[in-house]
């Protein structure tokens, strides 16, 4: 049995894609194109309102409308196409997904395609021979109805596509999207985490490697299959991987050990699939269970923005504040657990996951090395990390916090040598050892250091 992680992971993939609701809405109007051509041949109406058409003004009319309609679905894509670059040129190509997965840009395409395939089946039906003379007008009417609504949707589409692309607007949904992710975080799913003291004996049997056998990103673990496969076959599972790795053809998943005898290799090389189906693979990294990959999404667009070839140190100033409030949500949870438990308090799984380090190195390391020399963005680093340390009083982590803050002040002081730049950064380190309770008059840049001599 496939797990149930797959269904979850397809259903999000379809959720991203860009063909799966236009193609949903395309079959529901060949549908009711259908449907409202058999009405007009059991009522028979000659008219419907102001509307009264004969043969040829049906014909006219709906030749009309599936053109125009064709037109604007290949113009509303070429803009989709368009806004997909840009997204990819001007920010980064990890947010192309959340520019295709869009929904109204969607649900506007459908709108067109739909239009198009109800008006050209229904253009089909109108007849005009010696024997039969049938002009579908209620059919007629919805295809006018259904282009009146089209025209709307494509005034609407070219406002909401202007908003999508905007920078402010791609990193608030990265931002969003991930702290959707944070909640459902896998290993909370899984089992009883406890806290232990030193790590538990593990059982004195041999392990047994389940090695991978495709390459590609973990995309998911599901959880409740693990679970159940260490209890149904009396496991400790340690996993090797967690969500965003990548793991080479061939390499190390999970080990495990049987708790109550000797492993048996013929049995695990039988299982083998069952044991490798707790991951998704695939060839890229997802939101679907990835929290480093929101950050990374949003990491991307600040360093796009701080490069030379764009210098937008504003749009970059926008993904750190949106990343501090990622970072300010994590610091309300703890890390998750790395040994879980089932219901009867025997150990079945020791987890990796993200950690609270994990993505204050993600958030910070890269921006960090590539804006050392923009005061603009060292200062705002700095003050994202007071807005991070107002939330947490765990000392371990405020202690990462000030240890990211000493490494990007020395940064700064290697490569920022304008004295009123540099007071700006002590100030905002000042406030942060406040906020920390940390000793700063050892660790402030010498503003004089660079003055010069007169």
């Amino acid at each position: 049995m496939r797990p149930r992680i797959e269904l979850a992971e397809n259903l999000y993939k379809l959720n991203t894609s860009l063909w799966f609701r236009p193609t949903i809405m395309t079959i529901t109007s060949g549908i009711l194109a259908f449907v409202t051509v058999e009405i007009d041949k059991r009522i028979g109406f000659s008219s419907v309102g102001m509307l009264a058409s004969g043969v040829d003004d049906a014909r006219a009319i709906l030749s009309s409308i599936t053109s125009s309609m064709l037109t604007v679905t290949t113009v509303t894509f070429s803009i989709m196409m368009v806004a997909l670059v840009l997204a990819s040129q001007q920010f980064s190509p990890r947010i192309i997904r959340n520019v295709m997965r869009d929904t109204p840009s969607q649900y506007v395409l459908g709108a067109f395609i739909g239009t198009f395939v109800y008006s050209l089946l229904v253009l089909g039906r109108v007849t005009n021979t010696e024997n039969l003379r049938f002009v579908p007008i209620i059919s007629l009417a919805t295809s006018i109805i259904m282009t009146m609504i089209a025209i709307a949707a494509f005034i609407y589409f070219i406002h909401h596509i202007a908003e999508t692309i905007q920078a402010h607007e791609l990193i608030a949904q990265a931002g969003d999207r991930t702290l959707e992710v944070m909640k459902r975080h896998y290993p909370e799913r899984l089992g009883v985490g406890i806290t232990v003291d030193q790590a538990p004996e593990l059982p004195a049997t041999e392990p047994v490697i389940i090695c991978s056998r495709k390459g590609g990103y973990v995309q998911a673990i599901d959880p409740v299959m693990l679970l159940r496969l260490a209890q149904d076959h009396d496991l400790v599972i340690e996993m090797l991987r967690t969500v965003g790795d990548f793991v080479p053809k061939g390499n190390p998943l999970m080990r495990m050990w049987e708790r109550q005898s000797e492993p048996s290799p013929l049995f695990f090389r039988e299982h083998h699939a069952i044991f490798e189906d707790v991951f998704e693979l695939g060839r890229e990294r997802t939101l679907f269970d990835d929290v480093l990959f929101g950050l990374r999404q949003m990491v991307d667009i600040a360093l796009k923005a701080i490069s030379p070839a764009i210098n937008d140190p504003n749009t970059a100033s926008n993904a750190i504040d949106h990343i501090g409030n990622v970072l300010v949500q994590a610091t309300r949870h703890p890390d998750p657990l790395r040994y879980r438990v089932d219901d009867q308090g025997i150990l079945r799984v020791i987890v990796a996951s993200a950690t609270f380090s994990d993505m204050l190195n993600t958030s910070l390391n890269q921006i960090r090395h590539y804006s050392s020399a923009e005061p603009t963005i060292t200062s705002r680093l700095l003050n994202m990390l007071n807005e991070v340390a107002f939330a947490t009083d765990d000392p371990d982590r405020r202690g990462l916090l000030w240890k990211h803050a000493l490494m990007i002040v020395r940064g700064a002081d290697r490569n920022i040598h304008e004295p009123y730049d540099r007071q700006r950064v002590n100030q905002r380190l000042t406030t942060l050892a406040d906020t920390l309770g940390m000793n700063v008059e050892t660790k402030l840049l010498d503003i004089n250091k660079f003055q010069t001599m007169e």
